[in-house]
């Protein structure tokens, strides 16, 4: 049995979907697994046993219909028997339609079904929860019932001694090491600055802890701008110069942490995919459901301005309140959610 699992871009949609990947490799060991990503997001899936070789998309190379299909045709030589296509795209529907797989599963649309030979109906049974998703698709693939499991990070013991030796030198290992989630993947997920910094002043008056943020170096001057919002006694927690210069050490670091906190994001599911604790802030207009898996009020907490304010949505999907989301975000104040905050900061 040889199987391609295609989620191209984004990280956390990538980590997301390594659960079809161990799915299909526990129930059949011999399986040959291959996964077709960006190799942006390569770090997420780094050293997973259950992936036996990694197929990159380059968004450059393979542009167009032709390139597609060309694709699809260097995919046909892998004589793959089954497609499970994540993605769902242009850019994954033409190629696994052309790469011959008498398997080819993917999300049913009213314009890709025919390029399938399995349609899964996703909202009807799953309710557009993200992982429940990726397991039916794994179901669908194995044609039988499978478990329930959650992305996983695997990282090897040079990593975690490296994080390990880093943390000694730049913080004071005795003491509790938050993560901040600080800016989303976009504006429209990203907690407004004043609302963020007060949730920071929030956190270090209720916890004695060391905060780091997780930014890269362009983003610094946004950073900043909140860090210089926050509270004197704040900044004093604040290890602003510190952080991780790539992905897979930054995940090594973040398997130093004891807790995560902030912007829903791919940083909130690889602080899960680490057993690391999350509190995790979504954006109005995202549908927490599709994204809260884990969540127990015991080490994985999240909040959602529909929490407070449900009149507001009405029972309707949060996107349709998108165009809306500035003058959303400015109600989800921590005032709103302050008694869950600190409940989560009790228990790490």
């Amino acid at each position: 049995m040889k199987v391609l699992v295609i989620q191209i871009k984004m990280i956390g949609d990538v980590l997301a979907s390594t659960v079809i990947c161990e799915t299909i490799k526990k129930n059949h060991p011999d399986a040959e697994v291959h996964y077709m990503i960006q190799k942006n997001t390569l770090a997420v899936v780094e050293n997973n046993p259950y992936i036996d070789k990694v197929v990159f998309f380059d968004p450059k190379t393979h542009q167009g219909f032709l390139n597609l299909y060309r694709l699809g045709r260097t995919l046909k030589q892998e004589h793959y028997d089954t497609i499970i296509d994540v993605y769902g795209k242009w850019q994954s529907i033409i190629p696994a339609y052309f790469s011959g797989a008498k398997n080819r599963i993917g999300h049913y649309k009213t314009y890709n079904r025919f390029f399938y030979t399995h349609n899964v109906h996703s909202d009807s049974q799953c309710h557009g929860a993200a992982n429940a998703y990726r397991l039916l698709l794994a179901k669908t693939a194995l044609g039988k019932e499978v478990d329930v499991i959650y992305p996983k990070i695997h990282l090897t013991d040079d990593e975690i001694q490296k994080a390990q030796k880093e943390v000694k030198t730049h913080l004071n290992p005795e003491q509790p090491i938050l993560m901040i989630s600080i800016l989303g993947s976009a504006k429209n997920k990203s907690l407004p600055d004043k609302n963020m910094a007060e949730t920071l002043d929030f956190i270090a008056q209720n916890k004695d802890a060391q905060l780091l943020f997780n930014y890269i170096p362009n983003q610094l001057e946004e950073v900043k701008a909140i860090y210089d919002l926050c509270l004197p006694e704040t900044q004093a927690k604040i290890n602003l110069p510190f952080y991780a210069k790539s992905l897979r050490d930054f995940l090594a670091l973040l398997s130093q942490c004891d807790g995560l906190i902030g912007n829903e994001g791919g940083a909130t599911n690889m602080a899960k995919a680490l057993s690391i604790p999350t509190f995790t802030i979504f954006s109005p207009w995202i549908r927490k459901k599709s994204w809260d898996a884990m969540e127990d009020d015991i080490r994985y907490f999240s909040v959602h301005l529909n929490d407070y304010y449900p009149e507001i949505y009405n029972e309707e999907h949060p996107k349709k309140l998108k165009k809306k989301t500035a003058a959303l975000y400015q109600k989800l104040t921590v005032s709103l959610f302050k008694d869950k905050l600190a409940r989560f900061l009790q228990r790490i």
